[in-house]
Protein backbone atom coordinates (compact mmCIF):
# COMPACT_ATOMS: atom_id res chain seq x y z
CA UNK A 1 0.00 0.00 0.00
CA UNK A 2 1.44 3.40 -0.94
CA UNK A 3 2.48 5.74 1.83
CA UNK A 4 0.22 8.70 2.35
CA UNK A 5 2.05 11.70 0.88
CA UNK A 6 2.58 14.86 2.82
CA UNK A 7 0.02 17.58 2.11
CA UNK A 8 1.09 20.05 -0.54
CA UNK A 9 1.44 23.73 0.18
CA UNK A 10 0.07 26.33 -2.22
CA UNK A 11 3.55 26.90 -3.61
CA UNK A 12 4.14 23.28 -4.61
CA UNK A 13 0.56 22.49 -5.64
CA UNK A 14 1.11 23.25 -9.33
CA UNK A 15 4.75 22.71 -10.34
CA UNK A 16 3.90 22.70 -14.06
CA UNK A 17 2.49 26.21 -13.76
CA UNK A 18 5.53 27.53 -11.90
CA UNK A 19 7.50 27.69 -15.15
CA UNK A 20 4.88 29.87 -16.78
CA UNK A 21 4.56 33.59 -16.28
CA UNK A 22 2.01 34.16 -13.49
CA UNK A 23 -1.39 35.40 -14.69
CA UNK A 24 -2.35 39.00 -13.93
CA UNK A 25 -5.06 37.74 -11.53
CA UNK A 26 -4.92 34.59 -9.38
CA UNK A 27 -7.21 31.92 -10.85
CA UNK A 28 -9.49 31.79 -7.83
CA UNK A 29 -9.94 35.59 -8.04
CA UNK A 30 -10.66 35.75 -11.79
CA UNK A 31 -14.14 37.03 -12.63
CA UNK A 32 -15.02 33.85 -14.54
CA UNK A 33 -14.31 31.81 -11.42
CA UNK A 34 -16.81 33.76 -9.35
CA UNK A 35 -19.38 31.46 -10.95
CA UNK A 36 -19.39 28.09 -9.16
CA UNK A 37 -20.03 26.06 -12.33
CA UNK A 38 -17.14 27.75 -14.17
CA UNK A 39 -14.84 27.27 -11.20
CA UNK A 40 -15.74 23.57 -10.90
CA UNK A 41 -15.19 23.11 -14.65
CA UNK A 42 -11.78 24.79 -14.43
CA UNK A 43 -10.69 22.58 -11.54
CA UNK A 44 -12.15 19.52 -13.29
CA UNK A 45 -10.22 20.38 -16.46
CA UNK A 46 -6.95 20.62 -14.52
CA UNK A 47 -7.67 17.34 -12.74
CA UNK A 48 -8.61 15.65 -16.03
CA UNK A 49 -5.47 16.93 -17.76
CA UNK A 50 -3.26 15.66 -14.96
CA UNK A 51 -5.04 12.30 -14.89
CA UNK A 52 -4.91 12.02 -18.66
CA UNK A 53 -1.16 12.68 -18.66
CA UNK A 54 -0.65 10.12 -15.89
CA UNK A 55 -2.74 7.32 -17.42
CA UNK A 56 -1.33 7.99 -20.89
CA UNK A 57 2.26 7.71 -19.57
CA UNK A 58 1.63 4.72 -17.33
CA UNK A 59 -0.84 2.68 -19.42
CA UNK A 60 -1.22 4.37 -22.83
CA UNK A 61 -4.86 5.14 -22.00
CA UNK A 62 -6.77 8.39 -22.34
CA UNK A 63 -9.49 9.43 -19.90
CA UNK A 64 -12.31 7.96 -21.99
CA UNK A 65 -10.50 4.61 -22.05
CA UNK A 66 -9.80 4.86 -18.31
CA UNK A 67 -13.47 5.55 -17.59
CA UNK A 68 -14.48 2.69 -19.88
CA UNK A 69 -12.09 0.27 -18.17
CA UNK A 70 -13.38 1.31 -14.76
CA UNK A 71 -17.00 0.78 -15.86
CA UNK A 72 -16.32 -2.67 -17.29
CA UNK A 73 -14.10 -3.72 -14.40
CA UNK A 74 -16.94 -3.49 -11.89
CA UNK A 75 -18.64 -6.48 -13.55
CA UNK A 76 -17.63 -9.52 -15.54
CA UNK A 77 -19.73 -8.43 -18.55
CA UNK A 78 -21.38 -5.16 -19.51
CA UNK A 79 -23.67 -4.23 -22.36
CA UNK A 80 -22.00 -1.43 -24.35
CA UNK A 81 -24.89 0.95 -23.54
CA UNK A 82 -24.32 0.27 -19.81
CA UNK A 83 -20.61 0.94 -20.23
CA UNK A 84 -21.42 4.33 -21.75
CA UNK A 85 -23.83 5.18 -18.92
CA UNK A 86 -21.52 4.02 -16.13
CA UNK A 87 -18.48 5.74 -17.66
CA UNK A 88 -20.54 8.93 -18.12
CA UNK A 89 -19.67 8.96 -21.83
CA UNK A 90 -21.90 9.31 -24.84
CA UNK A 91 -22.43 6.10 -26.79
CA UNK A 92 -20.10 7.13 -29.65
CA UNK A 93 -17.23 7.94 -27.25
CA UNK A 94 -17.76 4.67 -25.38
CA UNK A 95 -17.76 2.71 -28.67
CA UNK A 96 -14.57 4.44 -29.79
CA UNK A 97 -12.92 3.70 -26.43
CA UNK A 98 -13.97 0.07 -26.65
CA UNK A 99 -12.37 -0.18 -30.10
CA UNK A 100 -9.10 1.28 -28.76
CA UNK A 101 -9.16 -1.07 -25.77
CA UNK A 102 -9.96 -4.04 -28.02
CA UNK A 103 -6.99 -3.21 -30.26
CA UNK A 104 -4.78 -3.06 -27.16
CA UNK A 105 -6.02 -6.51 -26.11
CA UNK A 106 -7.59 -5.23 -22.88
CA UNK A 107 -11.26 -5.75 -23.77
CA UNK A 108 -13.29 -8.17 -25.85
CA UNK A 109 -16.67 -7.21 -27.29
CA UNK A 110 -19.06 -9.94 -28.36
CA UNK A 111 -22.46 -9.73 -30.00
CA UNK A 112 -25.18 -11.43 -28.00
CA UNK A 113 -27.92 -13.65 -29.30
CA UNK A 114 -30.15 -13.42 -26.27
CA UNK A 115 -30.25 -9.60 -26.01
CA UNK A 116 -31.05 -8.52 -29.55
CA UNK A 117 -28.37 -6.35 -31.12
CA UNK A 118 -26.66 -5.68 -27.80
CA UNK A 119 -22.93 -6.22 -27.56
CA UNK A 120 -21.27 -7.39 -24.36
CA UNK A 121 -17.88 -6.09 -23.25
CA UNK A 122 -15.55 -7.80 -20.80
CA UNK A 123 -11.95 -7.47 -19.72
CA UNK A 124 -9.35 -9.88 -21.02
CA UNK A 125 -6.89 -11.36 -18.50
CA UNK A 126 -4.43 -8.61 -19.48
CA UNK A 127 -7.26 -6.06 -19.15
CA UNK A 128 -8.08 -7.30 -15.66
CA UNK A 129 -4.43 -6.85 -14.64
CA UNK A 130 -4.41 -3.29 -16.03
CA UNK A 131 -7.78 -2.59 -14.37
CA UNK A 132 -6.34 -3.55 -10.98
CA UNK A 133 -3.34 -1.27 -11.59
CA UNK A 134 -5.69 1.55 -12.63
CA UNK A 135 -7.70 1.13 -9.42
CA UNK A 136 -4.56 1.32 -7.28
CA UNK A 137 -3.29 4.32 -9.20
CA UNK A 138 -6.64 6.13 -8.99
CA UNK A 139 -6.82 5.50 -5.24
CA UNK A 140 -3.29 6.87 -4.75
CA UNK A 141 -4.12 9.96 -6.81
CA UNK A 142 -7.33 10.50 -4.81
CA UNK A 143 -5.42 10.15 -1.53
CA UNK A 144 -2.99 12.86 -2.69
CA UNK A 145 -5.88 15.11 -3.72
CA UNK A 146 -7.62 14.75 -0.37
CA UNK A 147 -4.51 14.61 1.85
CA UNK A 148 -5.31 17.87 3.63
CA UNK A 149 -8.98 17.00 4.32
CA UNK A 150 -10.35 15.34 7.44
CA UNK A 151 -12.72 12.36 7.10
CA UNK A 152 -15.64 14.62 8.02
CA UNK A 153 -14.62 17.16 5.37
CA UNK A 154 -14.37 14.42 2.75
CA UNK A 155 -17.88 13.21 3.59
CA UNK A 156 -19.14 16.81 3.47
CA UNK A 157 -17.42 17.33 0.11
CA UNK A 158 -19.07 14.21 -1.34
CA UNK A 159 -22.43 15.38 0.00
CA UNK A 160 -22.04 18.84 -1.52
CA UNK A 161 -20.90 17.44 -4.87
CA UNK A 162 -23.92 15.10 -4.98
CA UNK A 163 -26.21 18.05 -4.29
CA UNK A 164 -24.57 20.05 -7.09
CA UNK A 165 -24.97 17.07 -9.41
CA UNK A 166 -28.66 16.80 -8.46
CA UNK A 167 -29.17 20.49 -9.27
CA UNK A 168 -27.42 20.30 -12.64
CA UNK A 169 -30.54 19.32 -14.66
CA UNK A 170 -32.42 22.30 -13.18
CA UNK A 171 -29.57 24.68 -13.97
CA UNK A 172 -29.34 23.39 -17.52
CA UNK A 173 -33.05 23.88 -18.25
CA UNK A 174 -33.83 26.81 -20.47
CA UNK A 175 -35.38 29.65 -18.44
Amino acid sequence: MPQKPLPLTETDAAPARAARKPPPVAGHKAVVNRFIAAYIMGVANRLANGASNHYRKQHNLGMAEWRTMMAIGESSHRIVREVAEMADLDYAAASKSLKVLTLQGLVEVEQTRSRGRAAMAHLTPQGLKIYEELCQSAMARQERLLATFSEAEIEQLWSLLRRIEAQTPFMNQEP
